[in-house]
């Protein structure tokens, strides 16, 4: 039952990361990180053709770069904020700012890459 549980979560990460890798806002890194660490528990089939995925390749090496370092590369930290910040404010012009929640969401969002971010090492 818990391989079946790691299947799902992976599985559904690597949605999210393909999704991440296409979408401006929505990082793609840290939803691999969660689809390796679950398929790593579950299947090693599955975690090697997630290294097929041709989308996911940049996001598969900075996710193994911080898997074996702990550390974020400069240049990715300040994509992911201005791509989160960016996010915000075009969600706050589209909407024409009468979408609160919706805003609140994507703020939210926002403030926890920009922890994450803050939070993990630079590379050096």
């Amino acid at each position: 039952m818990l391989k079946l549980g790691y299947l799902v979560i992976g599985s559904i990460a690597t949605l999210l990361a393909i999704a991440g890798a296409m979408l401006p806002g929505l990082p793609a890194t840290p939803f691999l990180l969660v689809a390796l660490w679950a398929f790593a528990r579950s299947s090693p089939r599955l975690m090697r053709e997630l290294e097929r995925i041709p989308v996911l390749r940049q996001a598969l090496a900075e996710a193994q770069r911080f898997e074996e370092r702990r550390t974020i590369r400069l240049e990715v930290k300040l994509f992911a904020l201005a791509m989160a910040w960016g996010s915000v404010l075009f969600t706050a012009i589209a909407a024409g700012f009468s979408r609160p929640v919706l805003l609140g969401f994507v703020i939210a969002a926002a403030l926890g890459g920009s922890f994450a971010m803050w939070w993990f090492p630079t590379e050096t």
